[in-house]
């Protein structure tokens, strides 16, 4: 896991067409204090050494992943919940929680009507994304 750390760190950069140059300005950029050059991304992607805590965490924000990601390949998706108000993520979280338990309750059945709770959260989120 830990291993693989560096390889995801360059697949990620690759993904977004970035050099190490470029990560390493976006990090520094973010916390201008980060120990951080592209020689030492490079040593980190060659799983040579591993980042202080500060530096990983900069690459995750870069590279729009959580730590968790990064650093254990962890399966979690994570939606960035920066420049959305209060509401928005609320909405997001309520929408999380309704999921998770009608995927607790509805195991095996299969119903193509929406329930009333479906609906709302539905209105709520079309007015949300609409205005």
């Amino acid at each position: 896991m830990v291993d693989e750390f560096g390889a995801r760190i360059a697949k990620l950069r690759k993904a977004r067409n970035l050099s190490q140059r470029a990560l390493v300005d976006r990090a520094k950029a973010l916390d201008p204090n980060l120990r951080l050059s592209h020689s030492a991304l490079g040593s980190y992607e060659r799983n040579s050494t591993v980042p202080r805590l500060a530096e990983a965490v900069a690459l995750a924000d870069v590279l729009d992943v959580s730590l968790d990601f990064l650093l254990r390949g962890e399966a979690y998706r994570t939606l960035p919940l920066k420049n959305l108000t209060d509401e928005q993520t609320q909405l997001l979280l309520d929408l999380s929680v309704y999921f998770r338990q009608q995927n607790s309750a509805d195991r095996g059945k299969k119903s193509m009507e929406p329930t009333k709770e479906q609906v709302a959260l539905f209105a709520k989120l079309m007015k949300e994304v609409f205005g």
